[in-house]
C-alpha cells in the first residue's frame, strides 16, 4: 500500500473510498512496473543487428505470377545468364548477363499455359544449354533448343499427363544422354528417356502418392546411378521419398524417410563436411526447415528442425558468411525477407539467424556468382510486384562464430 491514513471518525463511505483509491494507485504502479520490467527484458534479448552481408538490390521487371528462375550461362560467355518461367502471362524471360552483376532487358519468348517450372540441360549434343519447361495447364513439357547466336527455337511439346509441376534432367539409363523426370499433381512421377537430339520417348510411370512437388536429383547411394529425391507437400504428409535408380532408365520402389512434414521444396548439399550430400526441405505452411544426413549409402537420418520465419521455401546453401562453412538462405514467402542461418559445419546452425528485408511475397531463390568475385548472390523473384531481384554479397570479413 502507499501509505494513506485514516481515523474511526471518519464515514464509513469515504474509508471505502479511500481504500479503493489506494487499491487502484497501487495496481496501477504493478502494472507499470510490470510494463518496464517486460521491455527491459525484450531490450535484453533482442538480437544484435544482421551483418552487413548484401548490398542493396536490383530490380527488374518480369512477367505475371513469376514461378521459377535459373542462373546457368546460357550464351557461353563465362557469365550465368536468369530464366524465369511467368506462370501467369505464359512467357520466359531471358535477362543476359554482363558479368557485373548486372543484367540486360529480358528477351521473352512465348511458352504453353502456365509454365511454373524449368530446367537447363544440353538436350541435344550440341554443347549448348537448352531449356525443358513445364506447363501447367497443357500437360506437357516444352523443349527449348538453344542456338549459337544465343536465342532459342522450341523443339517440341511433351505430353506428360495432368498437371506437371516440377521437372529435373539427369542421366537415368548411362547413355550419356540427359533424360527428364517430372512431377504430376495427381500422384505421379514420370521419366521421359532422351534420344539426344532434343526429344524424349516415354519412359516408366512411378505411383508418388502424397502430391509431389519439387524433387532433386543426383547419386545418393553412390553406386553411380542417378537417384531423385522428391518432396511432397500434401496436408497430412510428414514424408520424403528416396527414388534409387537402376542404371537402365527405372527406379526401384521408393524409400520413404520419415520428416520434412507438407515439404514444398527440396534440395542436396554437404552441410556436415563428410563428403556426402545430404538433403534440406521447407515447410511453407508449417514454417520448417527440415535436414536430412546421409551416411553415405543413401541412408538418410532426420535431424532436428532447424528454426525459420514465416513461410519458408526456397533454400539456397552456402558459405554466406565467410567462415568455409555451410550456412542457408532462405525465402520467407510470408515474411518478405530472407534469412541466413549460419551453419556450425556439423549440421546444425546458430540461433538466433540473421534476417534481411526484401519485397513482398519472395517465392523462388538461386545463388551464384553473378558478379565474378568468387562470392554467393542470391536472385528471387516478387511474386506479387512482378519483379526479380539480384542482391551481391559484399566482402566482408568472417563472422566468428560464438555459441
Amino acid at each position: 500500500m502507499t501509505g494513506i491514513r485514516y481515523n474511526r471518525s471518519m464515514p464509513s463511505s469515504a474509508i471505502v473510498r479511500t481504500l479503493s483509491s489506494e487499491f487502484k494507485i497501487a495496481s496501477s504502479l504493478k502494472i507499470f512496473l510490470g510494463f518496464i520490467m517486460a521491455l527491459l527484458l525484450v531490450a535484453c534479448d533482442q538480437n544484435e543487428p544482421a551483418p552487413d552481408l548484401f548490398s542493396l538490390p536490383t530490380n527488374y521487371a518480369v512477367g505475371k505470377k513469376p514461378a521459377e528462375l535459373k542462373a546457368r550461362d546460357m550464351n557461353l560467355d563465362g557469365f550465368p545468364d536468369i530464366l524465369v518461367c511467368n506462370s501467369g502471362s505464359d512467357t520466359l524471360s531471358y535477362f543476359e548477363a554482363t558479368g557485373d552483376g548486372t543484367f540486360k532487358q529480358p528477351f521473352t519468348m512465348n511458352t504453353g499455359r502456365e509454365p511454373v517450372a524449368l530446367e537447363v540441360g544440353d538436350f541435344d549434343g550440341d554443347e549448348i544449354p537448352d531449356i525443358a519447361i513445364s506447363n501447367y495447364g497443357d500437360g506437357e513439357i516444352s523443349i527449348v533448343l538453344g542456338q549459337k547466336d544465343g536465342v532459342f527455337k522450341l523443339k517440341s511439346n511433351v505430353k506428360v499427363g495432368r498437371l506437371p509441376i516440377a521437372v529435373a534432367a539427369g542421366d537415368f539409363n548411362n547413355d550419356e544422354k540427359l533424360d527428364l523426370a517430372v512431377t504430376l499433381r495427381f500422384d505421379k512421377l514420370v521419366i521421359l528417356l532422351g534420344v539426344g537430339d532434343g526429344t524424349f520417348k516415354p519412359g516408366e510411370i512411378y505411383k508418388a502418392s502424397g502430391t509431389p512437388a519439387y524433387m532433386t536429383v543426383g547419386d545418393f547411394n553412390y553406386d553411380k546411378n542417378i537417384d531423385l529425391a522428391v518432396a511432397f507437400n500434401a496436408v497430412r504428409v510428414n514424408f520424403i521419398r528416396i527414388f534409387y535408380g537402376n542404371g537402365d532408365g527405372t527406379l526401384k520402389n521408393p524409400v520413404t524417410v520419415k520428416g520434412g512434414k507438407q515439404s514444398s521444396f527440396i534440395t542436396q548439399y554437404d552441410i556436415n563436411n563428410d563428403g556426402k550430400k545430404d538433403l534440406l526441405t521447407s515447410s511453407t505452411m508449417n514454417d520448417v526447415i527440415k535436414l536430412f544426413l546421409n551416411n553415405g549409402r543413401g541412408e538418410f537420418t532426420s535431424a532436428e528442425d532447424a528454426a525459420a520465419e514465416k513461410g519458408p521455401q526456397y533454400i539456397v546453401p552456402g558459405d554466406f558468411t565467410g567462415d568455409r562453412i555451410p550456412d542457408l538462405a532462405i525465402a520467407n514467402r510470408r515474411d518478405a525477407s530472407i534469412s541466413i542461418l549460419q551453419g556450425r559445419g556439423d549440421g546444425t546452425f546458430i540461433f538466433p539467424h540473421f534476417n534481411y528485408p526484401v519485397g513482398a511475397s519472395p517465392r523462388a531463390m538461386i545463388g551464384e556468382d553473378f558478379n565474378d568475385d568468387g562470392l554467393t548472390d542470391l536472385a528471387l523473384l516478387l511474386y506479387d510486384s512482378q519483379r526479380l531481384e539480384v542482391i551481391l554479397r559484399k566482402i566482408t570479413s568472417p563472422i566468428q562464430i560464438d555459441s
